[in-house]
């Protein structure tokens, strides 16, 4: 049987793009320690399901945790239980969730502009550093953007071909997503929608993306949690939905503090270093005589991200991860431009000259600034000379690229080609770089220390903090003094728990009961116990502003 060379290219483009996605999100995925507070949460929240047994209610310090639905927890638990527990189980959710991300970019860009187009949307979708970098730390956000892009992609290609068998898929994905993070997982999609359908003055086709049996999966998937966890959780409806949800966005309590363009870098930061090409793919992904329906497709991905860059730029509360999936539409309007009529006039514009001239003197300049650092500001150097040469390589790497597209070699008739080997390079510096941050995040040594002393009566205590981390490396729950933070909604649920000291005279009560003990303490703390304890004891270790101490078994 003979296979049509469309439908080859396909397969050939799916598989390379599939085997370097696998390099990209699992090569050394299980190096760094994982990191406070969110990998470490998200892991001591998974490890705590195994242990309890429970899967409906999550729990952190085997306190309920309600802030977000248990899809990606109850998935890294069934990681945990078959790969043990260690760094690379912890992230396999968020690398497999990436991959998903990446064949949801490929399968659209493949419907709406062919399988070259295809293969270099997901290569530049997997290799910006954002998508890149969260797709191997275990946060939410990946599988978020991996449901969503999904979900996105099947409800367009259904209404655009007529393809009405794609709408339970899209709804399905779309549950997911709902599960993985909360409403947003739909309002952000509903919004995309309503926004084009305005655009394109075509409110009557919103009644062509609602499906009998779509909605019906949506909340099979759905509902059963939400309701078994109010259930259980009497407090649980306001809590998730209001504070959790409504008042995030509308009120500055969690994450405030950043400006209404803290998303601009953002995106500069998280899209390098296709983020060089973005304002001139803008224009140039226009091919001379579009179509109208290329034009639609096009309207269709600027929505999808201007709408996502809004909804969070104007929600009170921001961080990093959250414009996470607006990165696979730029992505594709990227690919789009680099695909179109390649080697010829289409790279010899004076635009893309511009572009290219504008992004070495960036390069040039980030070089040049780390240099500057390192010869006249010792001080500066000092904090960060362990982190300082790989944005020196990075930048050094992104410059002679430019250099090669500028003089225009008789080789390079492939500009794309060249530069997905420069993103490619790009992120093996970004796993190393990650690497040496990490080091400095992760209480993996301090656990590491606990264990090669612990004996069956000891216990840990955190003097006013939580390492969520520590936890999870140990096995073991932290007897918490004065410290709630997130953990404020699960006290209140269970006050009676043991592991929670909220007065000063709880704590020597404690230590007199369990005398063998290990504290993570901040050094400015020290007077402060002191006063409360005055035991044997001795500084085992130092990490960041803490200090870890123990006190000596063979005098208890």
């Amino acid at each position: 049987m003979k296979i049509s060379p469309i439908l080859q290219r396909f397969d050939q483009s799916c598989l390379l793009l599939l085997v370097l996605c696998c390099l990209l999100f699992f090569g050394r995925l299980g190096v760094p320690g994982l990191t406070d507070p969110d990998e470490g949460r998200y892991a001591e929240i998974a490890r705590e399901m195994l242990v309890t047994g429970d899967y409906l209610t999550p729990h952190l310090n085997f306190l309920p945790y309600l802030e977000k639905p248990p899809l990606v927890y109850w998935l890294t638990a069934g990681s945990l239980k078959i790969g043990g527990l260690n760094e690379w189980a912890a992230r396999a959710i968020p690398a497999l969730s990436a991959i998903g991300g990446v064949l949801a970019v490929f399968w659209l860009a493949n419907i709406l502009w062919g399988a070259r187009t295809a293969f270099l949307a997901g290569m530049i979708t997997a290799t910006s550093s954002g998508y890149f970098l969260l797709a191997r730390l275990l946060t939410l956000d990946m599988s978020l953007t991996c449901f969503m892009t999904w979900g996105i992609s099947l409800a367009y290609v259904a209404l655009r071909n007529q393809a009405h068998h794609f709408l339970p898929w899209a709804y399905l994905a779309l549950g997911l997503a709902v599960l993985t993070k909360g409403p947003v997982g739909l309002v952000l999609p509903a919004l995309i929608f309503f926004v084009w359908f305005a655009a394109e003055k075509q409110w009557g086709r919103i009644r062509q993306l609602w499906h009998w049996g779509g909605a019906l999966l949506l909340g099979t998937v759905v509902l059963p949690w939400y309701i078994l966890v109010g259930w259980r959780n009497p407090d649980f409806w306001s809590y998730f939905f209001l504070h959790e949800n409504l008042q995030r966005f509308l009120a500055p309590q969690v994450h405030a503090g950043q400006p209404w363009y803290f998303y601009i870098g953002v995106l500069a930061a998280g899209f390098l270093p296709w983020i060089f090409f973005l304002p001139w793919a803008w224009k140039a992904s226009v091919p001379e005589s579009p179509s109208p329906e290329d034009s639609r497709d096009r309207k269709f991905l600027i929505i999808w991200f201007i709408v996502i860059f809004l909804f969070f730029s104007l929600a009170r509360s921001k961080l990093f991860p959250y414009l996470l999936p607006g990165l696979p539409p730029v992505a594709l309007l990227v690919a789009r431009a680099l695909s179109l009529n390649p080697a010829s006039a289409h790279f010899c514009q004076t635009s893309w000259r511009w572009t290219l001239g504008i992004s070495l003197s960036l390069a040039l300049l980030g070089l040049i600034g780390s240099l500057v650092v390192a010869a006249f500001f010792p001080d500066v150097w000092d904090r960060i000379a362990f982190i300082l040469p790989y944005p020196m390589v990075y930048c050094l790497i992104l410059a002679v690229s430019f250099i090669l597209l500028l003089t225009n070699l008789p080789s390079l008739t492939q500009p794309p080609y060249l530069l997905l080997s420069t993103a490619l390079l790009l992120c093996l510096v970004l796993i190393f770089a990650w690497e040496k941050v990490a080091e400095t995040r992760s209480p993996k040594p301090l656990a590491q220390i606990i264990n090669s002393r612990w004996h069956a009566d000891d216990i840990i205590v955190g003097f006013q903090n939580y390492s969520q981390t520590l936890s999870f490396y140990t096995g073991q729950p932290l007897y918490l003094f004065q410290t709630q933070g997130e953990l404020k909604f699960g006290l209140k649920q269970r006050p009676g728990n043991p592991y929670y000291l909220h007065w000063p005279e709880q704590l020597p009560e404690l230590l007199q009961q369990h005398p063998n003990f290990f504290m993570i303490i901040n050094h400015d703390n020290l007077k402060f116990f002191h006063s409360l304890y005055n035991g044997p004891m001795t500084i085992l270790a130092q990490w960041k502003n803490y200090l870890l101490v123990g006190t000596p078994h063979d005098q208890n």
